[in-house]
């Protein structure tokens, strides 16, 4: 339920969205010029008020493809710890959303797409709304190294990375999807699942990449036990969503 005392001061959230890359949807463009409204929800039940996410200039253009905008909205009530966030859109377009984070005075919610979400109006399309809430309380750092080798870099290919231990699996936001051979890629996650002792991590490429990409080694640190794990492309395969160029998925263990 949403709980409303305008007896209270406003309490202040910000709200970050990265909106998914050009062509990640196919034919449907992921970025969207229309209305946004997020609801950030409280482990207890309790939520905010569906909260408008504007452009803070007039020239602003936010949610456009791979975007990453930063909002700050207003409420009145607080919510205490944070368990999961829900955007809806509204007007006549579509969104497709990659990850976003919520900050409020009293906790920071990290979340993340394991699959490809979008948002429309056209209830044939889509569901106007999408809930995402936290996988965890874990935290990983990630490096991808994209080999030296000729063509090995990118500037077109959707990947996910899941994690597996001992515990089970967690699955990451997407990749880079451009990149120079070389290049070393460096991310950081928080709120994913414990999955113990790190063993081994699985790229999948999705539909829609058409460019080959060659990784040299990928390094997860998991930050709630200091656990680094180095995985190697022993076999130099190439990715693609293009089986003729190389393999969707790509499967790296220590």
């Amino acid at each position: 339920k949403s709980i409303v005392n305008r007896c209270r001061p406003e309490v202040q959230y910000v709200l970050i969205t990265k909106t998914a890359p050009k062509s990640y949807y196919g034919h449907t463009a992921p970025g969207t010029d229309d209305k946004v409204h997020a609801t950030v929800i409280g482990k207890n039940g309790v939520s905010t008020n569906r909260m408008r996410l504007e452009a803070p200039g007039i020239f602003d253009n936010p949610f456009s493809a791979g975007a990453t905008d930063t909002f700050t909205v207003e409420d009145y009530f607080d919510v205490g710890a944070i368990d999961c966030v829900q955007f809806d859109i509204g007007g006549k377009d579509s969104w497709v959303i990659d990850r976003a984070e919520v900050q409020s005075p009293s906790d920071k919610l990290n979340v993340y797409t394991t699959e490809r979400v979008l948002l429309s109006t056209d209830a044939s399309e889509a569901p106007s709304y999408a809930k995402l809430c936290r996988a965890g309380a874990a935290g990983y750092d990630v490096r991808v190294k994209t080999s030296d080798d000729k063509y090995s870099g990118t500037d077109r290919i959707f990947i996910r990375a899941e994690i597996e231990g001992g515990k089970g699996t967690t699955t990451t936001s997407l990749l880079d999807n451009n990149v120079n051979k070389g290049h070393l890629s460096e991310y950081h996650y928080e709120d994913l699942a414990n999955v113990g002792k790190v063993n081994c991590i699985t790229l999948t490429a999705y539909p829609n990449g058409k460019d080959a990409w060659k990784p040299s080694y990928v390094e997860v640190v998991a930050l709630y036990n200091g656990n680094v794990v180095n995985m190697n492309n022993v076999d130099n395969q190439f990715m693609s969503s293009d089986t003729s160029e190389g393999v969707s998925v790509l499967k790296l263990c220590k």
